[in-house]
C-alpha cells in the first residue's frame, strides 16, 4: 500500500512539471505560402501595418526565402515556423489601429494589398491583444497563395 502511494506521488509530482498549453503559446507569425505559379520567387516581402484614414501605414516587413513551385500539389512550403516565427512589434500597429493588416510584394513588382482567398473584398487581417501581443496556439499561420493573376491570403487564429 505505502509503495502504490508513493507510486501515485510520483505520478503527480512528474505530471505537474510537465508543461501547460500556456506555456507552449507561440507569439508571432507563421507563414503558409503555396504556390500554383509554376515559377520561382525570391526576395518576396511580406509587410504588415494598420490602416488610418483609409491608407495602410506600413511598421515592418519580412523577406520570404526563396518560394518554390508547387504547382497544383496541395503541399505548402512553411516558413518561419515555431520558436522562428516573425515577431513583429505589433505596439506599432496597435498604435495605428487594432489590427494588423498586410501586403505583399513580389521582387520587381508592386505592392499587393492582401486580400482574404475566398471573399474577395475583406482584407486579411489579425486581430491584435491589449498588450500588444499576437497569439497562435496550433495555428495563427498567415497564409499566402500565390496564383498566376493574383496574390490571396487567410489569417488562422484561435479564439
Amino acid at each position: 500500500m505505502k509503495t502504490k502511494l508513493i507510486l501515485i506521488c510520483c505520478i503527480f509530482l512528474l505530471t505537474s512539471c510537465l508543461p501547460s498549453d500556456e506555456e507552449n503559446v507561440q507569439i508571432g507569425f507563421m507563414f503558409e505560402i503555396r504556390n500554383t505559379t509554376g515559377l520561382e520567387y525570391e526576395n518576396v516581402k511580406v509587410t504588415i501595418g494598420g490602416i488610418k484614414n483609409g491608407e495602410f501605414v506600413d511598421t515592418g516587413s519580412y523577406t520570404l526565402p526563396l518560394i518554390r513551385i508547387r504547382n497544383n500539389n496541395s503541399e505548402a512550403q512553411y516558413v518561419a515556423v515555431d520558436h522562428n516565427r516573425w515577431k513583429p512589434n505589433l505596439n506599432l500597429v496597435k498604435e495605428i489601429s487594432d489590427k494588423a493588416y498586410f501586403t505583399v510584394q513580389l521582387e520587381g513588382q508592386g505592392v499587393i494589398s492582401l486580400y482574404n482567398e475566398f471573399e474577395n473584398n475583406i482584407l486579411v487581417s489579425a486581430n491584435i491583444t491589449e498588450n500588444g501581443f499576437l497569439k497562435n496556439d496550433y495555428g495563427g499561420d498567415l497564409s499566402i497563395a500565390i496564383f498566376e493573376d493574383s496574390i490571396k491570403g487567410l489569417f488562422f487564429e484561435q479564439e
